[in-house]
Order: C-alpha cells, then structure tokens, then sequence
C-alpha cells in the first residue's frame, strides 16, 4: 500500500487493516498492488509514477518469467517512478540505458526518474535484475 500525500510504503499481510485518521477537509489517495514472487522467495509489486494520483494508470505491461529475477514493464509518461522490492536490485534499466535509483531499506521502496519522452504516448521499456 503506497500512500500519495504521506509518500509512506508499506507492506501488509492478506487479512491486515491499516488504521487511517484524517482531519476535516484532509484527505490521502492510497495504491493497493498486490505482491507477486519471484525466483528465490523475493516480491515485488510496482507502484508506477508515485507523484501521480492514479500511480499505476502509468503502467501499461508487466512481467516476469517463473524462476529468473528480472522484471519487465512498460510505463507512459515521466516523473519519479516507484516499486516494492524485498531485496535491493542489482540494476534498472530504461530503454537498455542503466538508470541511476535508489533503494529505501526500511520500506523496501526503488525509486528513480523518467525524463520527459521525445514522442508523445511514448513506452519506456524499464527492466529490473534483481
């Protein structure tokens, strides 16, 4: 669960509650992705551009193939993209280029950013070793 205003990442069981308390005229947008494992008991759960209201309307195709740790995604737009990971990448890859990220150990958050694409409706092709 990814919370936009609060910027907070946090990973919960199936059958959790997260308690919420907001003021008069406050309010938060939530991501709820589920997690999907991979090779060697990692997760991972793609956020997509967490300055977004609807974070994940960016992503448009994501995969992995059963026992390999490398992520596959196709994301739309620019600014700073966001996913859950249990263990820090080795690299991420954005159109074959390696891209500069950071990793939150404490929320297990990998966040890097995609400049403004040439064309319009563009595809960035980001690929994860893990």
């Amino acid at each position: 669960v990814y919370s936009h205003r609060g910027g907070e990442l946090v990973c919960l069981p199936k059958s959790a509650a997260l308690p919420i308390t907001l003021k008069a005229r406050e309010y938060e947008v939530f991501t709820i992705v589920p997690l999907k494992w991979l090779s060697n008991d990692i997760s991972f759960a793609p956020i997509g551009l967490i300055k977004m209201f609807n974070s994940r309307g960016a992503i448009s195709a994501y995969w992995f193939y059963q026992n390999t740790s490398t992520v596959y995604l196709k994301v739309r737009g620019c600014g700073d993209f966001g996913a859950y990971c249990s263990v820090m990448p080795e690299a991420v890859y954005v159109d074959s280029t390696e891209t500069e990220f950071s990793y939150q150990e404490e929320c297990r958050l990998i966040s890097f950013t995609l400049r403004v694409p040439e064309t319009e409706l563009y595809l960035w092709d980001i690929r994860i070793k893990i």
